[in-house]
């Protein structure tokens, strides 16, 4: 046999030897190393939210506690929208002109006739209320989170999208054919901090919100279009001798009614149980 056939021999016999062992390697990987399943949200949760909670209202408290008069956008005086010669003046919420003209033409009576008694207290405006929450889970991937202010319940789903762990689940939309709702359809997801390296697990829950019926943001009939995007962030917070906090922030897209986002950031303390809890319907004035 010449060197030439035996070199001709020899070279598939050693790329073959070299192939077995990577082979091997990557079925054991596939195998016994493979990673495992996602866990449910439930069993995942970086922070945990069940339980009662009662808001602390230390910011807009004429707006939350009371029915405020019609114009009021959070200035206190009525009509304080605007100034003479018809320019848009102080305002808490960037209404653009069609939004101020429509919280301008308010009418509580109009409402109660229509049925819509609850328009405060869709998921933009619920959280702002004087309510108390209950938050539990419905199922493994289901948050449920009600208020008794209002007979209230919004649902938080944890949506895993097709394009697995790494695809954004808060892109996720509500179901085909589904209507819109006061509460709209929330897909939420958790942000996970810390956990390695001697650094305790934390996070928060990251929520946004479509799929909502035009509704007002407090009970004076400031409002908000079915085309907003409501997007929310809450955290758990110890604080020694105070107790348990659940901290949220609270940002609306409405190109319809606002000049630039509108964001809030308001707090609820933990009960120790539901003594405390009144469900209440909704009410207009």
């Amino acid at each position: 046999m010449t060197y030439t056939n035996k070199l001709a021999l020899l070279v598939p016999a050693a790329l073959l030897a070299l192939a077995l062992p990577a082979t091997l390697g990557a079925q054991g990987r596939g195998g016994r190393g493979a990673a495992p399943p996602p866990l449910p949200a439930k069993a995942d949760a970086p922070i945990d939210m069940t339980g009662y909670w009662t808001a602390v209202i230390t910011e807009d408290w004429h707006q939350r506690m009371l029915t405020a008069e019609k114009g009021d956008f959070g200035t206190g005086a009525p009509g304080a929208v605007t100034v003479p010669g018809g320019r848009p003046g102080p305002s808490n919420i960037p209404f653009n002109p069609n939004g101020r003209k429509l919280a301008l033409a308010w009418d509580p009576a109009k409402d109660e006739a229509e049925g819509n008694q609850c328009k405060a207290y869709g998921a933009v405006g619920i959280l702002r209320q004087p309510t108390h929450l209950h938050i539990t889970w419905q199922d493994d991937n289901t948050l449920k989170m009600e208020a008794d202010f209002g007979n209230q319940t919004r649902l938080f789903h944890f949506v895993r999208q097709a394009g697995g762990m790494g695809a954004p689940a808060t892109k996720a939309g509500p179901p085909a054919g589904e209507a819109p709702s006061w509460q709209g359809y929330s897909v939420a997801e958790w942000k996970e901090l810390g956990g390695k390296e001697g650094f305790e697990r934390g996070g928060n829950m990251s929520v946004v919100t479509t799929n909502l019926k035009p509704g007002y943001y407090y009970r004076n009939g400031l409002p908000y279009s079915g085309n907003a995007v409501l997007t929310e962030h809450f955290r758990v917070i110890d604080i020694p001798q105070s107790g348990q906090w659940l901290s949220f922030s609270s940002m609306v897209v409405d190109p319809e009614y606002l000049t630039q986002p509108y964001i809030v950031t308001y707090q609820f303390k933990k009960l120790p149980d539901g003594s405390k809890w009144n469900p209440q319907p909704c009410a207009v004035r």
